[in-house]
């Protein structure tokens, strides 16, 4: 199975309980010691598996992603950068871009949930969703992602994308099992 292939074999088995693309340029040096892709599968997507960063994510990425991850690079579904859908992501460049190193997967998905409070209550968002690890097989260029550990944040504010906060969560999840 090819390597997000199987990320679609992980949501579609249940695993995961239109943002505008963000377009983001890959890393393509010798620092990157761990790779990491991003899929999304919820309502905004239209219940399609969409690869890469939204606009919020990718914004903190471009900003602050590589300094407070050193080593742990994207790698999206294409050489453009643009989010697509999983079926029809490129998985000669990726396998180009990680090669031999480790590659994470997130998977997530983001809902909008009520906040019950003093003043009658609030809508925030909830993003969940599971980091996996791709664990290749003795035949080249196969394998599989495997469950690593499931990811949550809730926010129980308006103010800041759950999304963003999980993303966060999982690339110190990352960092943590590559030290």
């Amino acid at each position: 199975m090819h390597r997000l292939g199987a990320v679609a074999a992980l949501l579609c088995c249940g695993v995961l309980c239109g943002e505008l693309h963000a377009e983001t340029k890959p890393q393509t040096n010798s620092a990157c010691k761990v790779y990491f892709t991003v899929v999304e599968h919820d309502t905004q997507t239209s219940s399609l598996n969409m690869v890469g960063l939204t606009k919020p994510q990718a914004e903190w990425w471009g900003k602050h992603g590589a300094r407070e991850t050193p080593g742990i690079c994207l790698v999206n579904g294409n050489s453009t950068g643009e989010r697509v859908t999983l079926e029809s992501s490129d998985e000669v460049y990726i396998d180009g871009m990680v090669k031999s190193a480790p590659l994470y997967s997130v998977a997530w998905g983001e809902e909008r949930i009520f906040v019950p409070d003093n003043s009658g209550g609030h809508y925030a968002f909830s993003a969940h969703g599971i980091l996996s690890v791709w664990k290749p097989s003795a035949d080249e260029g196969k394998g599989d992602f495997v469950a690593v550990c499931p990811i949550a944040n809730s926010n129980r504010t308006i103010l800041s994308s759950a999304s963003l906060s999980l993303l966060k969560d999982a690339l110190e999840e990352i960092k943590r099992r590559a030290r």
